[in-house]
């Protein structure tokens, strides 16, 4: 608590300072600066936000997508919108190609050259295997990219059981590169795929298919140390596995993303949207991915709607699904309102946990951080007022859709070298958040979105297409923007 007042009372003093020493003239209104004082002040001494996520995470649980929990999550999301008295309050269907969740656990073992069991467990959007499992020699590919390497090593592929490891792929491979090589390989004939987990045996939950379509093979992970064991047991000899599995899979299902609004008191057509995704995988909670994303939109509506002083703009709250299957709702989100990209005044997407936030990443646009200049001494009280212009998350959460049609986005920037500890484990649970660094992110994000949305001006130019392309070539991201485009991943 004290921790917490240290934060709402630096919050609230460190604008008064700055507007009172700076040269430059500061872009944020009196009025704009008194109400985000206000604001933040609300979230740090009555925020829900860890009760929002405690909630999401333990009550409800799990949430792939379209499951049941899902289900559930939108309807307790819609009831908390209507319960704060946002207005619009609505969901908007996309389709999934298809759905997925394990119905049965995996088992499996060694069988030669000694028995082992495996800890083993179906990836996503994998087929059950046959009733009687799988069976077969192992193979192992060191290498699937370039392109020409996976298609040099068909023959090898097809007919038997193989296992790829994280060097498999090469340090970092680009999105655009991984989609294509899926793409490719769901077109040989492997008897299964053995992918690798994570340390001590455990799950680090994936796919290796895109949007929601399922893989044409049986295909599993297995943990780290079985897939070392493995490769040290080749090299002496054929290692033949043996392992089953039964998945629940629906085709073409209509899924929910879930919207709400706070009406612009002055420019009600244009929108400033605050989100995050609903959907997470099911090792766990998904606590952490994304559990504090949808408690930051929550809390964020709360609050704003707390204030009793609408924002010149229309603050539109969306809790995407989909996206850990590629980013599916939001980019059926962009498709559906393409013809109002036009009146999105920024897009601030939440994804990357609670570790406290330094400030946001603009995604490779200059401008960006030219136009949140003025809000940064609103945020130097948390502690969040820098930007990052890497491109490293670009394709990677719900701002995509938007970035790629022009729209400003920003994506909330926060520590992640313990989040990428429990991203997709069994670790993501409620016990990992620390309450004080969830409410200092909710804070930064309820600042700015409230900033950019009660500002006289826009925040930023939207990019013609032709800006989109030079942006993306300058960040060396435009091939991945093409691969990602002709596999329907970004709008």
């Amino acid at each position: 608590m004290r921790l917490l007042t240290a934060l709402f009372v630096a919050a609230i003093a460190t604008p008064c300072l700055l507007a009172q020493t700076s040269a430059t003239p500061a872009a944020v209104s009196p009025d704009t600066r008194a109400a985000v004082s206000k604001l933040i002040g609300d979230v740090i001494v009555n925020g829900k936000a860890y009760d929002y996520d405690r909630r999401l995470a333990d009550d409800i649980g799990p949430r792939l997508t379209g499951s049941d929990n899902y289900v559930h999550a939108v309807s307790w999301a819609v009831d908390q919108f209507k319960a704060l008295g946002l207005k619009n309050v609505h969901t908007e269907p996309f389709t999934m190609p298809s759905l997925w969740e394990p119905e049965t656990p995996a088992v499996g073992s060694i069988t030669e050259p000694r028995n082992q069991p495996l800890h083993i467990y179906a990836a996503g959007w994998s087929p059950s295997t046959p009733a009687e499992g799988v069976t077969g020699k192992v193979i192992y590919i060191p290498e699937i990219l370039p392109l020409d390497k996976l298609n040099a090593a068909k023959d090898k592929i097809n007919g038997n059981i193989i296992l790829f490891d994280n060097a498999s792929f090469g340090e970092h491979p680009a999105i655009g590169d991984l989609i294509k090589a899926y793409a490719l390989l769901n077109t040989f004939t492997p008897k299964a795929v053995l992918l690798t987990g994570s340390a001590n045996g455990t799950q680090n939950a994936g796919s290796i298919s895109f949007n929601g379509i399922m893989a044409t093979f049986p295909a599993a992970q297995i943990g780290l140390e079985d897939e070392l064991l493995i490769k040290r047991l080749l090299e002496e000899g054929p290692v033949t596995v043996h392992f089953s599995f039964k998945n629940r899979v629906r085709q073409a299902t209509e899924v929910q993303n879930v919207v709400a609004e706070i009406p612009g008191r002055d420019l009600p057509n244009e929108v400033v949207i605050v989100g995050a995704h609903l959907d997470s995988w099911h090792p766990a909670t998904g606590a952490q991915d994304n559990g504090t994303g949808v408690a930051t939109v929550l809390e964020v509506a709360r609050a704003v709607q707390a204030l009793g002083r609408p924002p010149r703009r229309t603050m539109r709250f969306i809790l995407f699904g989909g996206e850990e299957q590629g980013l599916v709702g939001s980019n059926s989100y962009s498709k559906k309102h393409a013809a109002d990209m036009s009146s999105i005044d920024a897009v601030l997407i939440s994804d990357t946990g609670a570790q406290p936030a330094k400030g946001w990443y603009t995604m490779g646009r200059a401008d960006e951080k030219q136009a949140i200049a003025p809000i940064e001494p609103l945020l130097a009280g948390l502690g969040s007022s820098d930007t990052n212009p890497d491109t490293e998350f670009l394709f990677e959460t719900d701002h995509a859709g938007f970035d790629v049609a022009g729209v400003p986005t920003l994506v909330l920037w926060n520590g992640v070298d313990k989040y990428f500890k429990l991203h997709h484990q069994a670790s993501d649970s409620f016990d990992s958040v620390v309450q004080a660094d969830l409410t200092q992110g909710v804070a930064t994000t309820a600042a700015t979105a409230y900033a950019i949305a009660d500002a006289a001006q826009p925040f930023a130019p939207h990019d013609t297409p032709a800006e989109v392309e030079d942006m993306l070539k300058k960040a060396n991201e435009y091939d991945d923007y093409k691969a990602l485009k002709a596999a329907g991943f970004v709008p």
